[in-house]
């Protein structure tokens, strides 16, 4: 290593292991930085969703990789995994016992099927942001220029007052619930840019799942899983220069950093900065989180087809039900959010209730074969989506504003960007080098 970045190496945490942390901590090690990654959780990955289910492993979160998603494709080439394969975007929503497909692959029938949706005004206002998110890469997240005026103007109200009832119920309602778990009433239009940039990507998915960049990335910097950061260490001249974290429930202990980035949700950050800066705290607990429970089942033959592989459930608990992968359509992912699905108890008898009642509307809708499960894993977040706030590019200026008074701090996390998992890399990498930049021009 050059002299100069021996000089510069700096001992810097990040704290939490979803892709926000993961694409930080990445890009601080590149940056010649000794990098600590905490987690809470036992393994890495966050709400990627990593499990087992039978003998292979799976991931019950997000896992479709848009071919614009070009700072996680930065992430995992990195790490020396860069095996994709074609998934394509492929849902599906019944409209008057009519199932009508949305598939990237098939661009005409997607637009004549939007049109059928709803109202030419709203078809109109539809199609003005996807001209602005394919003229400006910006829009495609939270903040931008464009949207900020949306904001303005209509944030006042939520979204379900911006598009008419036909269009929100038929598309605007699955892609906020799925994206957010939220409902049109809970979302706001200055934030609808993220949901409709997914609408417009084609994606992939990585052909050996995600398990093999946490190995590489385990490999590179140090991971400390199972413990908790509980609050930041501030010097007298008011910079970070610690944390207090808590190992596997043992009492806090101060460790030592240069740098600090809080890769986590708004509300997990807000515990860990609130002693320090108490404003900053309650601006970070307004951002909404609603739950989300995904059942992971196998069953002994396929249940979707190549044409249909995803479908939106109508008021039910199970939001959506959708094919494992474009070739595994025998895996279903049964997704519960919105307001009808926000489980809190998900007991093994619910579970099996549940999973017979979208079973049959599959069935009905798609005429799906009786198929026999195999095996069934389940996974209940709490807080699993952001619903982000009104006027949120407000708030994300405040938001810096009070970073800007705690040097030696960075946040990054699904509410700065977006959901998505390039929204989550991308905040990552800004965190990471925003930081590395401030570290190179401190004393040593």
């Amino acid at each position: 290593m050059p002299m100069d970045a021996t000089r510069n190496r700096r001992r810097v945490a990040v704290v939490g292991a979803g892709i926000s942390g993961l694409t930080a901590a990445l890009r601080l090690h590149l940056s010649g930085h000794d990098v600590e990654l905490i987690e809470a959780d036992e393994t890495l990955g966050g709400r990627f969703g990593v499990g087992r289910l039978g003998d292979r492993p799976v991931m019950t979160g997000g896992k479709n990789i848009g071919r614009r998603y070009r700072t996680f494709r930065w992430f995992t080439s990195a790490l020396g995994v860069d095996s994709y394969e074609s998934f394509g975007y492929n849902a599906s929503r019944v409209k008057d016992g009519r199932v009508l497909t949305l598939d990237s692959e098939k661009r005409g029938q997607t637009l004549r099927n939007i049109r059928r949706m709803g109202s030419a005004r709203d078809v109109a206002r539809l199609a003005a942001m996807a001209a602005r998110i394919r003229m400006d890469e910006s829009n495609r997240f939270l903040g931008s220029r464009y949207f900020g005026t949306i904001s303005r103007r209509h944030d006042d109200a939520p979204l379900a007052a911006y598009f008419g009832r036909e269009m929100t119920e038929s598309l605007i309602r699955p892609m906020v619930i799925r994206n957010n778990g939220a409902e049109p009433d809970e979302v706001y239009p200055g934030t609808f840019g993220t949901n409709l940039a997914m609408l417009l990507d084609h994606y992939d998915q990585l052909a050996g799942g995600i398990q093999p960049a946490l190995d590489a990335m385990a490999r590179r910097v140090t991971v400390r899983a199972g413990a908790r950061a509980e609050s930041l260490v501030v010097n007298r001249l008011g910079r970070v220069t610690g944390l207090r974290i808590s190992e596997r429930g043992a009492p806090a202990q101060v460790s030592e950093y240069d740098g600090v980035v809080l890769a986590t949700p708004a509300h997990a950050a807000a515990g860990i900065v609130a002693g320090a800066r108490p404003t900053m705290a309650e601006r970070l607990r307004r951002v909404r989180y609603f739950p989300s429970t995904v059942v992971l089942v196998e069953y002994d033959r396929p249940v979707f087809t190549s044409e249909v592989r995803a479908l939106a459930m109508d008021d039910g608990p199970c939001s959506n039900a959708g094919s494992y992968g474009k070739e595994e359509r025998h895996i279903v992912r049964y997704t519960y959010s919105g307001r009808a699905g926000r489980l809190t108890d998900p007991t093994p008898e619910l579970i099996d209730k549940l999973t017979s009642e979208s079973e049959d509307l599959l069935v009905t809708y798609l005429g799906a074969p009786r198929a026999t499960r195999l095996n069934i894993l389940v996974k209940h977040w709490p807080a699993a989506y952001s619903g982000y706030l009104p006027h949120h590019p407000a708030f994300l200026r405040e938001l810096r504003a009070d970073v800007e008074t705690l040097p030696g701090l960075e946040l990054a996390g699904d509410y700065i960007q977006g959901v998505s998992i390039e929204g989550c890399a991308r905040t990552g990498s800004a965190a990471a080098s925003r930081l590395a930049a401030r570290l190179a021009g401190a004393p040593a």
